[in-house]
């Protein structure tokens, strides 16, 4: 087989691939973990019931693939910005409007790592991945804050208190605009950030 051939073949594999995680993203946000069959993801995906196991050997499979990619890919997003140029205000700043510009689709991946967190169904080695990354998550945001508070621009708290109060309020308005999908013009993100700015730095 040429290697243009072979190219050719593994970019379809690919394809496929991503069709079925993107159905599984759908289907298992929609219906649950427990509430998901093969045959939902394979319908959702519209390709041959068979097809699947050349890829997956299991619907566990796909989910495991998908919490790690909802966990790593929020991770990334937040080291990106915890690290890069600018006051911690200004990065808070940053991080929260990109949070919020994401496609509504990535919704199905929140609640993925939803049920990654409170169902009992998942599998062991999704709630891993969510431990290991949210760990991480959570010293970055630390980090940060902490450098904010020592620059005068956050207030004084907890630092550890104000990642875990920052993610919780991120996650409450995730939920929010899911169940609502025709609200406009929410969140308001300098609300958000008042609640973590010191009053004498704030901007308006």
């Amino acid at each position: 087989m040429s290697p243009r051939v072979e190219e050719q073949n593994q970019h379809i594999r690919d394809k496929r691939k991503q069709q079925l995680l993107a159905a599984g993203a759908k289907v298992f946000g929609e219906r649950g973990y427990a509430g998901t069959k093969i045959s939902d993801i394979v319908g959702e995906a519209k390709l041959s019931h068979g097809l699947i196991y050349h890829y997956f050997s299991s619907k566990e499979d796909i989910f495991i693939e998908l919490a790690k990619t909802a966990f790593m890919t929020s991770y990334e997003a937040i080291q990106q910005a915890v690290q890069s140029s600018g006051s911690p205000f200004e990065r808070l700043q940053a991080m929260t409007e990109g949070i919020f510009a994401t496609p509504r689709e990535s919704g199905h991946f929140f609640l993925i790592a939803l049920q990654t967190n409170t169902s009992k169904t998942v599998p062991e080695e999704a709630l891993a991945i969510s431990k290991e990354y949210s760990g991480k998550t959570f010293d970055l945001l630390q980090e940060l804050f902490q450098e904010g508070q020592e620059l005068g621009e956050f207030v004084r708290e907890d630092p550890m208190g104000q990642a875990l109060m920052y993610t919780s309020l991120l996650n409450g308005v995730v939920f929010t605009r899911l169940t609502y999908p025709s609200l406009e013009g929410f969140p308001q993100i300098a609300q958000i950030l008042r609640m973590f700015t010191d009053s004498g730095f704030r901007k308006e």
